[in-house]
């Protein structure tokens, strides 16, 4: 039930409530949970945690360990705020918290570091890994300090740990890693694509924030930029107009409006063109209406 507490997922979590879980706005800058300016701000979000969580619902003796997404994935690609994890870390050091990172969706290169964490200089007590770990393989692991990992007696017993076929999966993915340099291709041919969608931030004005780090970049479409109205109801469109030319993306973020990109780590310059080329062309059908909502539906089977 902790876990389920923890997770992001509204089909899990709010089923159970939120437990001894307490969940905080993530370093959002274009869409501050706080409504400040990211020019004058001074990180309140992090200020928020010491001078009202500790003060007001858990003090720092009661807190086990702060987690956190070295870059937030579903709930929109957020590149964090400069300077929010390394003050996060040292708040962490000051109050004796265990500083936890998720590196699930983007470690193992795809930042263009091996974790995303490196990206920021910081030293975390634990890190979660998963999914790119095991190359298409069911492998996961949580590498810590050793204080911490051999605390407790008999801490991993489930039947399927330690899967020789999943790890010589993940012993062979680190070494493709390595040898084929997919870090850089993934610093590359990230700076490449976001500069691609600055490029078409200019001439879209539904697209309104282009971030990224490494391969793992979002794109966030709104109705007006003054307002930051999402555009859910374009995105749904967008993604099934790429899907109908060939290309499969998928939106991200609480109002279903940014653009993810989290394509392979092996993708070429002339693959990004093309992947820009068709997100171009199905941008240009939706805004002319070539495709509604009623054909998304019965595509969908939607009643």
């Amino acid at each position: 039930m902790g876990s389920y507490a923890m997770s992001g997922h509204p089909s899990q979590s709010k089923i159970i409530g939120g437990g001894n879980v307490v969940k905080l706005p993530y370093p959002y800058c274009y869409r501050c949970a706080f409504e400040k300016d990211r020019e004058t701000c001074d990180l309140f979000c992090l200020r928020y945690i010491e001078n009202y969580i500790f003060d007001a619902v858990a003090s720092p003796d009661q807190i086990g360990a702060i987690v956190i997404e070295a870059v937030q994935c579903d709930g929109g690609d957020v590149v964090p705020a400069d300077g929010f994890l390394k003050g996060l870390e040292a708040l962490c050091k000051k109050h004796n918290i265990l500083f936890i990172i998720d590196e699930v969706k983007i470690g193992f290169g795809r930042t263009g570091k091996m974790f995303g964490f490196e990206n920021w200089d910081i030293t975390p007590d634990a890190i979660v890994m998963g999914k790119p770990m095991g190359g298409g393989q069911p492998l996961s692991a949580v590498v810590g300090r050793k204080e911490l990992l051999n605390a407790g007696v008999g801490m991993h017993l489930f039947t399927t740990a330690g899967n020789p076929v999943a790890c010589a999966a993940g012993l062979e993915t680190i070494k493709i890693i390595e040898d084929e340099k997919l870090r850089e291709n993934a610093k590359e041919m990230g700076d490449y694509l976001v500069s691609k969608f600055n490029e078409m931030k200019e001439e879209y004005p539904v697209i309104s924030d282009v971030r990224g780090k490494g391969l793992v970049i979002g794109v966030e479409f709104v109705e007006d930029r003054e307002t930051k109205k999402p555009a859910s109801d374009l995105m749904a469109l967008l993604v099934y107009r790429c899907y109908e030319l060939g290309l499969l993306i998928y939106d991200s973020g609480i109002n279903a409006n940014v653009l993810e990109l989290t394509p392979p780590l092996i993708i070429t310059r002339e693959q990004c063109d093309q992947a820009v080329s068709i997100i171009k062309q199905a941008l240009d059908d939706v805004l002319a209406g070539k495709i509604t909502m009623d054909k998304l539906e019965e595509f969908a089977g939607w009643s």
